[in-house]
């Protein structure tokens, strides 16, 4: 197959015209067409940061549009759609907004916001003039001069029932300024944003009124973001419509099946493009962008999904330099830390300190899962709740559902890129707060010698040595799981290892695995299985005669340990999964957060 015919990664694209025109891999998502109109007029669809749905609202938009109506055999021939299309193929106006490229700064948003709107109608109304004969002069002049964004969307709503045309009204990145300024400016500019007059809100419910009443011009409303919070406080709970984000019916809608995965790596095998063995790369893939479901009933059934921009990104690395890519997260897949960093930290009297979003934080790590309800809506006043928190992880893809445990749905982290980010997350916060300051250069360094010379003893004695000295973290380590959870976390900043909490292992439970990732780096010669014992300080009591029980004490458990050690590492499946790397086994006995005894079984 010669270079030319051989489809193009679309890496970053969302433009489904350009997809074709340009010859690009495109995993049909069309069938879904059908589905969204069985759902409902007006929807609300939720997904995390980089997941398709800009590519999603775009092909809606070559499908309904009647500008496209002409094309649709050029634009869909090779898809689902094409042989069985719905009768509302081609029939609507589109009004599309991307609230995207508004600027979120707060002395600019609304002027920004302004100028979206209206560049957005007077391209509606130049598109369609054709379906506005002697109507638009007067609306028109309207959205030139007018100051306000909603007035403008007042026009186009008062322009399309005058001339008796139906529209489909679509919002790709409905939330994202708003988020934005949340985390940038703080709760008050963002309740001026949402709240009584703000213009955002007067948009929202100038948008609520052209889908009341007889002749209503949008006969069709979709709208997507990464999380609720917004759109509860612009509209009171989404009363315009339906959330069907939970849908089991739409849970593949976005994202790729592992089919679909399979089918791409076998297409690119085919052109002369992957020289590793299919398996091989889909195993990686599976451990590092797959297991996000988007129901529970989803989950019962096993239809996970693959983050697809990751995908994407990982076949585009590794066609421009053969083979995996150094580094496997996409960092536009990463999210901002500034939108997740004011709902885990508090500001009290000039010192940050964290609250009990960071506990749940921490919860996740050391558990690697979490049950609560899924929230479908909250406002910002009760995020702090930590059943409102845990939705919004799930929400912006840090939490995927398991099933269901005790009649509430079971959240866990998807994947290895998921974890990283957890991880980074903890140490942030930690360094922010003044729980733990760590040399993260120096962390990278100890963990390097840790994967190919077996020096374990630096990178602990480094870690513990920095616990001891914080005062605020002797004051937080009361139990063995905090301290899992920042070792962890500190374990977790390279990809040397996929490091894994609570891992079943020979019909056990290991405290902490670091599996080397062989696939990344072949080189890697050492592996590990920690058990960490927990002495309560209570324990510990002055006097020569209490020193000796200690010392006992500490005996006891590192035994313990160490029987255990050497049950994990029996396992026949672990043996295979590091290979011809050497395993070493920790024992790790604490005292509150003093590290009383480390060493080998």
């Amino acid at each position: 197959m010669s270079d030319k015919r051989i489809k193009k990664i679309p890496y970053g694209l969302a433009d489904y015209e350009r997809f074709v025109r340009d010859n690009c891999y495109y995993v049909d998502k069309t069938i879904y067409l059908k589905a969204i109109e069985e759902a409902g007029d007006y929807l609300f669809f939720i997904r995390p940061r980089r997941f398709g749905k800009s590519l999603f609202l775009s092909v809606m938009e070559a499908y309904y549009d009647v500008f496209y109506k002409d094309r649709f055999a050029e634009l869909f021939k090779e898809t689902v759609i094409y042989k069985q299309p719905t009768k509302e193929k081609g029939v609507y106006l589109v009004l599309k907004f991307n609230f995207s490229t508004v600027d979120p700064n707060v002395e600019k948003v609304e002027a920004s916001f302004l100028n979206h709107v209206r560049v957005t109608a007077l391209s509606f109304m130049s598109k369609y003039a054709g379906y506005f004969p002697g109507f638009t002069g007067h609306y028109k002049k309207i959205i030139e001069e007018t100051r306000s964004a909603s007035d403008i969307l007042s026009a186009i709503t008062g322009l399309c029932r005058e001339s008796n045309q139906k529209s489909y009204a679509i919002i790709d990145e409905y939330d994202n300024f708003a988020n934005t300024i949340l985390s940038t400016s703080g709760g008050g500019a963002y309740r001026e944003l949402t709240h009584g007059a703000g213009f955002f809100r007067s948009f929202f419910n100038v948008l609520k009124g052209g889908t009341d009443g007889m002749g209503a011009p949008f006969t069709r409303l979709f709208l997507t973001g990464v999380s609720p919070i917004t759109l509860d406080d612009v509209t009171s709970g989404f009363n315009i419509g339906k959330n069907v984000s939970g849908d089991a019916a739409l849970n593949k809608m976005l994202g790729f099946t592992e089919t679909d995965v399979i089918e791409m790596i076998e297409y690119y095998r085919a052109a002369g493009k992957i020289e590793h063995d299919s398996d091989y790369l889909l195993e990686i893939m599976r451990q590092w962008y797959n297991n996000y479901a988007f129901s529970t009933a989803a989950a019962a059934e096993r239809e996970t999904l693959f983050n697809s921009d990751m995908v994407l990104y990982f076949l585009d690395e590794y066609f421009k330099n053969p083979g995996v890519p150094d580094d496997l997260i996409d960092r536009n897949v990463r999210m901002d830390y500034g939108k997740l960093r004011h709902l885990i930290t508090v500001d009290r009297s000039g010192k940050k300190e964290t609250n009990g979003n960071f506990s749940r934080l921490r919860e996740i790590v050391e558990d690697g899962e979490v049950t609560a309800k899924l929230r479908k809506g909250f406002p910002l006043e009760e995020i702090e709740s930590t059943e409102n928190f845990t939705s919004l992880l799930f929400y912006l893809g840090l939490l995927t559902i398991k099933g269901k445990k005790e009649g509430l749905p079971l959240f866990k982290m998807p994947n290895q890129t998921v974890k990283t980010l957890y991880y980074d997350y903890i140490v942030r916060v930690s360094r922010e707060t003044g729980l733990l300051d760590i040399n993260i250069g120096k962390i990278g360094s100890l963990l390097h010698d840790m994967a190919y010379h077996g020096n374990w003893q630096a990178f602990f004695d480094y870690l513990t040595g920095k616990m001891k000295e914080s005062t605020s973290l002797r004051d937080f380590i009361r139990e063995e799981k905090v301290i899992q959870g920042f070792l962890l976390a500190y374990l977790g900043l390279s990809d040397y290892f996929v490091v894994h909490s609570e891992k079943e292992l020979n019909g056990g439970y290991a405290d902490i695995v670091m599996e080397p990732f062989l696939a990344g780096y072949e080189g890697i010669k050492y592996s590990y299985i920690i058990e960490i014992k927990y002495m309560k300080k209570a324990d510990r009591k002055p006097g020569s005669g209490n020193r000796e029980k200690e010392k006992e004490k500490v005996e006891q458990l590192k035994k313990e340990a160490e029987l255990q050690l050497g049950r994990y590492s029996g396992d026949k499946r672990f043996e295979r999964t590091i290979g011809k790397t050497k395993l070493i086994k920790l024992a790790l006995v604490f005292c509150g957060s003093e590290l009383r005894h480390i060493g080998p079984a």
